[in-house]
């Protein structure tokens, strides 16, 4: 037990940790579709129209229109990803 801690307290601490975990666990995708979303419209952007005085501009544009499409797409993904993730670790090496 911690010190100087009522056994409720290590209770309440623990169910604290578990709820903070369960939201960042919600927020992931999001999280993950936006830095995602900048990297590709900077590439493409960078691609599609060159480098120059005016990149970013152009950028955060594209990012501005593809950034609700990514945390749609990270949602709707979600699942069909992990049940692919597991049957490709069970296809795996075992060790």
């Amino acid at each position: 037990m911690i010190e100087g801690a009522q056994s409720g307290e290590v209770g309440d601490v623990a169910a604290s940790a578990a709820a903070i975990q369960r939201r960042a666990h919600r927020w992931q995708p999001a999280f993950q579709a936006t830095g995602m979303s900048a990297f590709v419209a900077l590439v493409v952007t960078a691609i599609n129209t060159g480098v120059d005085a005016h990149l970013v501009a152009r950028w955060l544009h594209a990012w501005r229109l593809a950034l609700p499409a990514a945390i749609v797409a990270a949602y709707l993904f979600r699942p069909l990803a992990w049940r692919t993730a597991l049957l490709l670790a069970r296809l795996g090496p075992r060790t």
